[in-house]
């Protein structure tokens, strides 16, 4: 049996009881032509069999050996198998020392185009992953997610510090605040999912207390 890319997916992230009469998957195992039931899931895997189970296989897109012989269609097959989709996941990320003495750190977001629920096809993700959206042959598919950063407030006063009606020191509250709703104009939902806007800074709760001191006003 073919094990999945996850070990675990919710059941909004597989589509179960599709039906192929042909011309459409293949086996990616031998290339030959798969007729039969199937599923696939949301990151891109389409295995046989209506739902998982022992005879799943792993299918790939149908490619017509009459029409691509040989070469082409070796080079076709070995395009499609050598990529590898990366499916998002949540990670916590913690400003570092030096992250507080610039005052602020980059966080990193990628979400669902067209998503149907905000808080299941969101992420905050690491470094790691948003450098992997847009990679041709590895990382997350730029066809099914966006991405952007936002460089988050860490230190300084708590509001802004406005004297004679303009503005001497963005504070960490409102600078947070407006690049939440900023961001939400571009990458819609952005203000549901980034409610706290004191979050890592030295004013939250959660914050190390040593930290807190240090970088304190």
């Amino acid at each position: 049996m073919i094990k999945r890319p996850k070990i675990y997916y919710p059941k909004s992230k597989i589509i179960t009881n599709l039906y192929t009469s042909g011309k459409e998957w293949m086996l990616a195992d031998t290339f030959e032509e798969y007729k039969g039931f199937y599923h696939k899931y949301l990151d891109g895997n389409v295995l046989s069999e209506a739902i998982y189970g022992p005879k799943s296989k792993k299918l790939i897109p149908y490619i017509d050996q009459v029409l691509q012989p040989n070469t082409a269609l070796y080079d076709s097959l070995k395009e499609i198998t050598s990529k590898r989709v990366i499916t998002p996941f949540n990670v916590f990320n913690r400003p570092t020392i030096k992250d507080y003495g610039k005052g602020s750190f980059t966080r990193y977001f990628i979400y669902r185009r067209n998503f149907s629920d905000i808080f299941n096809d969101f992420f905050e993700v690491d470094e790691t992953q948003y450098k992997s959206w847009k990679k041709p042959r590895f990382g997350i598919d730029e066809n099914l997610y966006n991405a952007f950063t936002i460089q988050w407030r860490l230190t300084g006063p708590y509001h802004d510090i406005i004297i004679d009606g303009h503005t001497k020191e963005f504070g960490v509250y409102d600078t947070n605040r407006r690049l939440t709703f900023l961001n939400d104009k571009v990458f819609p939902g952005t203000s549901k999912v980034l409610t706290d806007y004191i979050e890592h800074s030295i004013y939250s709760n959660l914050t190390p207390e040593n930290i807190r001191k240090q970088f304190g006003n």
